[in-house]
């Protein structure tokens, strides 16, 4: 069983932990408070909202794994 949560996981930790995988952070695409991440081998986009609860962050957690990323190397980026 996982220590972590997906409980807190805020947007800020989100694009620092996306800086950290080498992802492009936009938090300047249109209206809003939401942030544009893009993968920049494949050119992958998905969006991040501020207010998140922990099925998004399942969500986005998933999305991260999808692009390549193995667990523990997402989990050391959020910290």
């Amino acid at each position: 069983m996982s220590s972590h949560s997906f409980s807190d996981i805020t947007q800020a930790q989100w694009i620092k932990a996306c800086r950290k995988l080498g992802l492009s952070i936009d938090c300047h695409v249109g209206k809003g408070s939401h942030v544009l991440v893009k993968h920049q081998n494949t050119q992958a986009k998905y969006t991040i909202q501020y207010n998140l609860h922990k099925f998004i962050n399942i969500k986005i957690f998933k999305k991260m794994m999808e692009w390549g990323f193995d667990e523990e190397k997402i989990w050391d980026a959020l910290k």
